[in-house]
């Protein structure tokens, strides 16, 4: 999948649990950052030098969720509830490349992984899967099931109204 495809997938998944969506922008882009370490037709593929190898990991999101629900719970709910909001945009990238063929680890090798074959970066597969979560999205809104302020961050919105009046006042 294209950059592209996974921030609108990272979006869409934190305006659905009504988390700001930057984090999970930031997080769903975050997996590909292995990208310059993965070389074409690299004999001996390893979790560590290769491009969708631990990065892309199906552990990692999970484990981000439970470290995020800890700090949500134990330590700050806001550093927790953006920590959710990264992890889902992790979590939404894995998903969404499970779709590939080359689809992800899930075990300690690079090889077996996890994949459902049906989408190839950049061809017409990936255009349906963009075509779908923005038909999602645009449901979402018009049903009421999701509001526009599932895209604001509302701390944020509290935070800027006390600047305001304390400018004001």
């Amino acid at each position: 999948m294209t950059a592209g495809t996974h921030i609108l997938g990272g979006i869409l998944l934190a305006a659905f649990f009504q988390l700001p969506i930057i984090p999970a922008a930031f997080g769903s882009v975050l997996p590909d950052i292995d990208l310059k370490k993965g070389l074409p037709f690299r004999q001996n593929r390893t979790l560590f030098n290769s491009h969708r190898g631990i990065t892309h990991h199906i552990a990692i999101p999970i484990v981000l969720v439970f470290l995020s629900l800890y700090l949500r719970d134990h330590y700050s709910y806001e550093i927790g509830r953006y920590f959710l909001s990264f992890s889902i945009g992790y979590a939404s990238h894995i998903l969404l490349d499970i779709l590939n063929p080359l689809g992800v680890p899930f075990s300690f090798k690079y090889y077996p992984r996890l994949s459902l074959k049906l989408v190839r970066s950049g061809k017409f597969g990936e255009i349906f899967v963009i075509l779908t979560l923005v038909v999602m999205l645009i449901y979402f809104v018009d049903s009421g099931k999701l509001s526009y302020a599932g895209f604001i961050d509302k701390d944020i919105l509290e935070v800027l109204k006390k600047l305001i009046e304390e400018v004001r006042g």
